[in-house]
């Protein structure tokens, strides 16, 4: 007989394309996605998929049977997330944070634990280029992330958090007396990778101002620039997390750059077919982040 599992497993083969890539989405040996979709197809009485050695693809009948699978699996998503007390959630989401929001995202998974006992977030890292893509394709809900500059997509809901201004760092003592234009000329650029939407943001800022650099080094996280920063390998320009203590340590030299499009947005982007449960998160968030601003 069919389970929503089954179902599950059935979607997500589709995608991957076979049953190995298939089993580490969904937590089951080879063998037992393979088991599933044998009983799936023995529920229906057809075959779903042409097998080409390991390749997998949807036959004629599994292509039919994809949309009635993902409706069928939206609505009891829907059933369970549903509930008499609207403010009494029932369910699980897989939600994930970029590295500096991680902190605002357990706090707001530890207060969904004392106000909704029926209601779990399941928290994650990710990168900010990866996770705007994950939430489209449903293999994340929600995620706490650098707004792409890409159009918001189909499916996807977006709110704006917060913001987080652009900064210049340099090492305090060695950098003593010397402007800012100097040293991004002399001293080595470290900047954010050019594949995430701060490095691409970062980058368009730093042209379109045309504020000059030598030699530049790219990495992806930012608290491993200002690190290096720290001991002296060179100076950067990365966004001041909202919740970094950079202007506490008194061998960072920190720079405001007073432009209006020195900043980047922070928000939460949500997959549509789980807003029933996502939108907990969101109140949760705004709350958090509307605290931290008074």
């Amino acid at each position: 007989m069919a389970t929503i599992r089954a179902l599950r497993t059935f979607l997500c083969v589709a995608q991957c394309g076979s049953f190995v890539a298939a089993a580490e989405k969904v937590g089951l040996t080879p063998a037992g996605v393979s088991q599933q979709m044998r009983l799936l197809e023995d529920s229906l009485g057809h075959q779903l998929f042409d097998r080409i050695g390991k390749k997998l693809s949807l036959n004629e009948r599994g292509l039919r049977f994809l949309p009635r699978a993902q409706r069928l699996i939206d609505q009891f998503d829907e059933l369970i997330s549903s509930s008499d007390d609207d403010d009494d959630p029932v369910g699980a989401i897989y939600a994930e944070a970029i590295a500096s929001c991680m902190s605002l995202l357990v706090k707001a998974t530890l207060q969904a634990r004392e106000r909704y006992p029926r209601f779990t977030i399941r928290p994650a890292v990710g990168y900010s280029s990866d996770l705007s893509a994950r939430v489209e394709a449903g293999e994340s809900d929600a995620a706490v992330a650098v707004r792409s500059p890409r159009p918001i997509a189909t499916g996807t809901l977006w709110t704006t958090l917060y913001y987080e201004p652009f900064v210049f760092i340099a090492n305090r003592r060695s950098t003593k007396g010397l402007s800012r234009e100097t040293l991004m000329r002399e001293r080595l650029f470290l900047r954010p990778s050019l594949t995430t939407h701060t490095g691409g943001l970062i980058d368009r800022f730093v042209r379109d101002r045309k504020m000059a650099f030598g030699e530049s080094l790219e990495m992806q996280l930012s608290r491993t620039l200002v690190e290096l920063v720290e001991q002296d390998a060179g100076v950067t320009i990365v966004p001041l997390g909202r919740y970094s203590s950079w202007e506490e340590n008194p061998r960072l030299r920190i720079e405001h750059l007073d432009f209006p499009d020195a900043r980047r947005e922070i928000g939460l982007m949500e997959n549509e077919r789980k807003r029933q449960l996502t939108s907990h998160l969101r109140h949760l968030l705004i709350e958090l982040t509307r605290d931290r601003s008074s």
